[in-house]
């Protein structure tokens, strides 16, 4: 098993293997099924209605749906770049990833044309709305915009062979403190990043099921196009939904997903029932992997298998579910050079953290730079390395554990925090829904740690309690000093929490500080609880 040669790592030729295989491959969802082969003619009329053009930005502002499936097929394949935005974006954020991409053509739901509407006057290059859904002529600016509908887009073309090297997408990512940066992928990037064919799974026989958002590279990537590198059926849902989980998996025979860390969390998290195991789901992929490993395999009857990745990088680590173990990100993957380095750049031995620099053995695996903004790649790749600005640990074995962003990472007592670990012990406790750590200034030279919770429905919980919890699970160093509870959490369109705001509010009336209600927490243990 192993990837194809570069030149075959496109698009195109991920297709031409698929329908290799016959119609046993099809696309799910619940407007109805589609063989391959019927996708693969709609999607190059789409391609061919939408006029893409080599190298030209389609911008996609779509659902999940196999529309929006043949639309970036259709796009991708007819040799143009697919710009897929976040559906939470509006204001600010979309204004500046439609006009920073350049498309003069967006494929858009008819529920958001009004958030296009809003911004019309920030976007001049942009003149065709393509509307999937009846469309409110009131909503646009008259004469603004050439508007029609998706179903009116059809025309025939055939697909354009491209390289390894030209462009596949521009994936923006979202920052918590400025604006999304456009990453420019590659097809060897796109392709490298969803492929598993150094794994044993998926395989002949497996049907995939993708409920996470096809505007990503999770649900576009890691779902939709693996399942099709792989030849298997692939189930899209419009989102993740806990009550409705196991009975799609149960309905559609699905036996390999990807899914979040906070997903299986919120399966866990249900009440158990007597058929918990009584599903045909045999592989879950996670990222990060759920807090305890053992329990959920035993309770649904799943193996677990490690990933990590990003938009600039691809999938650099993964684990088999045979050597997988709490709190791991997986091993290096083949094809790339990893290293942990600290602050001078110095590599840092098992068991130190430090920062994962990335340099691909193969070329176009990894990002071509960021759309329009040299800058910013001569900042992140610095001598053939990428740095990703995330912490992480290796043991002995060579297996990665991920410790943190770079930036949200404190150091206490001399002891470096990981945030992401405190995060994780806080969200143990059954009162707490959410949490955040962020640093904030000591009366001594490093931080204190102050952590930020939102608690479960019609949930309470004392600061006191919450101590006494985490002083059974933490190191001493760790506990955070302070506390607050919030109704919500400060975050991103993408749902990313924006730390910056958080440390920048600092200690306030809300907050609940630990030693002015004396409790002290040392080495040798906890006094005033």
């Amino acid at each position: 098993m192993g990837l194809p040669a570069l030149e075959d790592r496109t698009l195109l030729a991920a297709v031409e293997r698929a329908l290799a295989v016959g119609n046993a491959v099809t696309q799910t969802d619940r407007a109805g099924t589609w063989t391959l082969e019927q996708a693969f003619e709609r999607s190059l009329r789409l391609g061919g209605g939408l006029g893409a053009g080599v190298d030209r930005p389609v911008a996609l502002l779509l659902d999940n749906s196999l529309d929006a499936v043949h639309v970036w097929l259709g796009v991708v394949l007819t040799g143009g770049v697919e710009v897929p935005v976040n559906t939470a974006y509006k204001g600010t954020f979309l204004a500046h990833v439609l006009r920073d991409c350049g498309a003069d053509t967006l494929v858009v739901e008819a529920h958001y044309l009004d958030r296009v509407a809003r911004v019309a006057d920030e976007v001049p290059a942009l003149h065709t709305l393509v509307v999937r859904g009846p469309v409110d002529g009131d909503v646009l600016p008259p004469e603004r915009f050439r508007v029609i509908g998706l179903d009116e887009v059809d025309a025939p073309a055939s697909p354009v062979r491209r390289r390894p090297e030209d462009l596949h997408a521009i994936m923006y990512t979202s920052g918590t403190t400025g604006l999304s940066k456009g990453v420019l992928v590659p097809h060897a990037h796109a392709y490298t990043y969803a492929s598993r064919e150094h794994q044993e799974r998926p395989r002949a026989g497996d049907r995939a099921l993708v409920t996470l958002p096809v505007f990503h590279l999770a649900g576009q990537w890691y779902g939709v196009y693996q399942a099709l590198i792989h030849a298997i059926p692939c189930v899209l849902e419009p989102g993740f939904s806990v009550g409705g989980f196991w009975p799609t998996v149960r309905e559609h025979g699905i036996t390999v997903t990807v899914l979040l860390g906070a997903m299986a969390e919120l399966l866990a998290q249900r009440a158990p029932a007597p058929d918990d195991v009584d599903n045909p789901l045999e592989l879950a992929i996670m990222a990060p992997l759920a807090g305890d490993v053992a329990a959920f395999r035993r309770r649904f009857g799943v193996e677990l298998a490690a990933v990590y990745g990003m938009s600039e990088i691809g999938a650099v680590l993964d684990g088999p579910p045979d050597t997988v173990v709490g709190g791991e990100a997986g091993f290096p993957r083949e094809g790339y050079d990893l290293r942990l380095v600290d602050a001078e750049g110095h590599d840092v031995g098992p068991g130190r953290i430090g920062e994962l620099l990335v340099r691909p053995q193969v070329p176009h695996t990894v990002m071509a730079g960021y759309h329009g903004r040299p800058e910013e790649t001569a900042r992140v790749v610095r001598d053939g390395w990428l740095h990703t600005g995330d912490a992480f640990r290796a043991d002995e074995a060579g297996r990665f554990y991920f410790c943190d962003r770079m930036k949200d990472s404190l150091r206490r007592r001399g002891e470096n925090v990981s945030s992401f670990e405190v995060e994780r012990t806080v969200t143990e406790h059954p009162a707490v829904a959410e949490a955040a750590v962020v640093a904030v200034p000591s009366e001594l030279s490093e931080d204190e740690i102050k952590v930020v919770v939102v608690l479960q429905p019609d949930a309470g919980l004392d600061p006191v309690e919450l101590t006494a919890f985490l002083v059974d699970r933490l190191p001493y160093f760790m506990v955070p000093r302070y506390v607050e509870i919030a109704d919500a959490l400060p975050k991103t369109p993408t749902h990313k929490v924006q730390k910056n705001l958080l440390r920048d509010a600092g200690v306030g009336p809300a907050t609940w500080d630990r030693e002015a209600a004396g409790i002290r927490i040392t080495r040798a243990g906890a006094s005033g609880l």
